[in-house]
This record gives C-alpha cells, structure tokens and sequence, in this order.
C-alpha cells in the first residue's frame, strides 16, 4: 500500500497546474540508484515508489550550508561525502572541507556545482543509540546509497575503514582516507591495480610498513632491548604491532605483545597494569583512539611506567591530546618519543596552512593529518574531473581511475591555482604530476599505494610553555 507522504503528494498536485513531486507518486523503482538516475541524488526508493531522502542526524552539516535546502537547485550537483568521528577530527574534516570551498570559488566542474555532505560516527545520545561501530556503517550506507555521493573522504581509524569499506562497496562508491595506514587495507580491494580494475579503497597516508621498520630501528639505537607493547586489537593496532616486532626481535630483542579491546576500559586498565610491572626497557603504545591515548598518557604522568622509556605512533602527535593531560611534566616528556609520516613542507604546503588558518583561526600543524586531509579532497575533485572528461560520466571507478593519473607528466600543485590547468590536460587524457599539500603523492602502479619519509619526534613545552613535536630523525625510504 503507498504511504501517506505519498498519497498526499498525489493529492496536492492534482489541485495544482503543475507539480515536480507528482513524479514521485508514480515512479515505480527497485532500487535507489533509479530514482537519482531519474531525479538527481539524494532520491531513494521507498515501498517501490521514488521520493526524496528522509533527513539523517548525523549528516545535517553540509557545504554550501543549505545544500539540503536548495537541493531543487543543485540537482545536477557533484556530490561528495565526508565521514569522521566530528568531536575527535574536527581538524581534519576542515582541511577537506576547504578543498571543497575553494573549488567552489573556481566555478566547480565546466559550470557543474560541487556538495559536500557531512556525517559523523561519534558515539552520541544526542543522535541515537549506537555505538561507534554501528553509527560508521549507518553513515557510510547513508552518504553512498541514500544521498548517491560519487566518492567518500575519511572515515579516520583503519578499523572502521575497514568495516566503512565494505559497507558502500556494493555501491561502487570509491572511499577516500587521509589517515588509515593498516597495512592491512592493502589487499583489501585486491592485491594489484590496474586500470580497468584500480580499486575503490585510497588513502592519502602511507601504509604503516616502514613506521614499524623506524620504530624498531630507534627504538635499538636508544639500547632498549625489550618492550611491552600495548596495541589496540584491530587493522591499525595489530598490524602495526606485528610489523614492528618482526623488525625489532631481528637481532635478539625481546616484545612482550599487550592486546586490548577496543573501547573497552577494563580492557585497557589491564594491560596497562600489565606493562607497569613488566621487566622491560620501554613500553610501547599503539592506538588510533584519543581517548585511549589520553588514559595512557595520564598513567605516564602518574608514574605508572617507572623510569622506562615511552613510544607512541602517529595517532598520539596531537597535541590538544598531550594539553589535556594534568601533570606531564619534562621529566617524563624527555622519554617520550614517537613516529609519524614527516611533516610537510614547500609552498603547497605553506599555502595550504595560510588558507586553513586565515578560514578557521587557528593552525593548520595541530595533528599530523591536516594536510593529508586536504589532500585527499583534491585528489577526489581530480578524480571526478578524470571521470567527467574520459568515462562520460561519474562513478567511484571513473574517480579511481583519475587518481591512477596523477603520478607521473606535467607537474600539478595541489590547490586552487592549478584547477583550470588540471581539467585541460585531463581533457586531453594526459597524465600529470602532483605534488600536495603532504608532499609527493606518487602512487605506486601496482598496489595503488603511495609512501612518505618517516620523523621520529619528541615532546617538550616551547618558550610559550605550549607542547611541541621537535623532529629528532628522518627516515625516508
């Protein structure tokens, strides 16, 4: 039987002379794809019948800010997604949302209009009653099969890559990561790619690879020659954690391996306890959780590890984390060491940070992953303009098989500037060579992975008694 909504749509157009939505009333439909094939995105197929999205309160923020409102005049619109943790990302989700504004300044894609659509995965009963976990799957089917977005950038920790992944895969949505580095999302969309089959899995970060191989090889010439490490059960904590013990037993050094559930306190509380007591010379902490940072580090500044060293991977270089914990004091803070893909530089990057500063009022270096955000947003809008000119039309495989053009040609800086040059020569079908706002991003050919030098960084309070990262080593590979 038609809903409601339905048949008083029927009945309000047939009192008036005209009336878009007395289409819906009639269209029949299978599937949610033919009713944005018939009435743009943000349609969806309900009791067999086309009608508009309902609302989802986790995706209410967009850009520009009444896109929902004036979806009537956006219709033709290029829509992307975005989904984070919004309490725990907020620095990452405005990196890629300014990519998005200044595309917009630069009368978007031959006259078409870019939307962005923002959802969070926090856990908040100010939405509803699921956990992280849940709401990540909830959001990420929302922005690819109900709201049609071309592509999805985020969401953060490679876990719920992972799960976000296969969630929208069957849409043929390409999902876009700026800071998931499990190696093991390397074969999660196939071993190799190609250009017929490119993969709809990216990420703008390295694979952790080499950080397991740099934090062994620190860790050795510091002369510990065992640790206890704590790692998050999980793609991200547990491939790193092995990683990085294959290299570190290679000549004879001993890893006491501490796994805990995720978002599991007691979990957490255990082998916490467990570490303080261990007989080793360091411990090591590897987490994607801020909140399990935070606890760490609070055991730290409480003493809890003794005189033993401290190393943290790149999910812990925050420093609003460090800020908020009572008690670190440089004692402790001068055996705290850690890893992450080395800072960028260059003008990309200076520009980069003057946008993000001058639009948000505050600075650009606050995590790691603020450039690597704005990259991936740039590399989706190169995507779509690949997959506009050369496929006839835009899909996540057209997107994913622009970013397989863009490490090698005429060189391309990521930004505003180079747009116009971008959409000619991807017109003509040519190649280019971009360099972001992160670095390089030379992809490899066959795995679809690109890779970073490695800093090994410290901790200490600067003149104005403010936390900073000093870089202590490179390594790049």
């Amino acid at each position: 039987m038609p809903s409601i909504r339905f048949i008083t749509a029927a009945l309000l157009c047939a009192s008036t002379l005209s009336c878009s939505r007395s289409r819906f009333a009639y269209t029949p439909c299978t599937t949610n794809q033919q009713c944005r094939d018939a009435f743009g995105w943000g349609n969806v197929c309900e009791e067999q019948l086309c009608a508009e999205v309902a609302p989802e309160p986790r995706c209410t923020d967009t850009y520009p800010p009444d896109l929902i409102q004036r979806k009537s005049e956006f219709q033709d619109a290029i829509i992307i997604g975005m989904q984070f943790d919004q309490s725990a990302f907020e620095a990452e989700m405005d990196a890629a949302e300014l990519a998005i504004r200044q595309v917009m300044k630069n009368e978007g894609l031959d006259g078409r209009s870019y939307g962005l659509v923002k959802c969070t995965n926090e856990e908040s009963s100010s939405f509803d009653a699921l956990d992280q976990d849940e709401a990540n799957v909830l959001v990420s089917e929302y922005l690819a099969n109900d709201i049609g977005a071309v592509a999805i950038i985020g969401p953060a920790t490679s876990d719920r890559v992972d799960a976000a992944f296969l969630a929208v895969e069957p849409y043929g949505t390409l999902l876009m990561s700026p800071t998931a580095t499990s190696p093991s999302l390397t074969p999660l969309d196939g071993l190799t790619s190609s250009y017929n089959n490119p993969g709809l899995l990216w990420r703008t970060a390295p694979p952790d690879d080499l950080q397991g191989k740099v934090l062994a090889q620190f860790m050795s010439s510091q002369g510990d020659r065992s640790v206890a490490v704590i790692v998050e059960e999980g793609p991200y904590g547990t491939a790193l954690g092995v990683v990085f013990a294959g290299h570190f037993e290679q000549d004879g050094a001993t890893v006491d391996q501490l796994t805990y559930e995720s978002n599991n306190a007691a979990s957490l509380a255990t082998q916490l306890d467990s570490a303080a007591s261990a007989s080793v010379d360091a411990v090591l902490f590897i987490s994607a959780n801020k909140d399990d940072i935070t606890e760490f580090l609070t055991s730290v500044a409480t003493s809890g590890f003794g005189s033993k060293n401290i190393y943290l991977a790149d999910g812990a270089k925050d420093k609003d984390i460090f800020e908020d914990i009572p008690g670190l004091e440089e004692a402790e803070l001068e055996r705290i060491f850690g890893t992450a893909p080395a800072p960028a530089s260059g003008q990309v990057y200076e520009n980069f940070k003057d946008e993000y500063v001058n639009k948000y009022g505050r600075p650009a270096d606050q995590t790691p992953f603020t450039a690597y955000a704005y990259d991936a947003a740039w590399l989706v809008l190169y995507g779509t303009a690949w997959s506009h000119y050369n496929e006839g039309l835009l899909t996540g495989l057209g997107v994913a098989r622009g970013l397989r053009m863009i490490s090698s040609g005429s060189e391309v800086d990521i930004g505003p500037s180079q747009w116009n040059s971008l959409k000619a020569q991807f017109k003509e079908g040519q190649t280019v060579d971009v360099r972001g706002a992160s670095g390089e991003l030379d992809y490899d050919s066959e795995t679809g992975e690109t890779s970073a030098p490695i800093d090994v960084w410290g901790v200490e309070y600067d003149s104005d008694g403010r936390i900073d990262f000093p870089t202590l080593e490179t390594y790049d590979p």
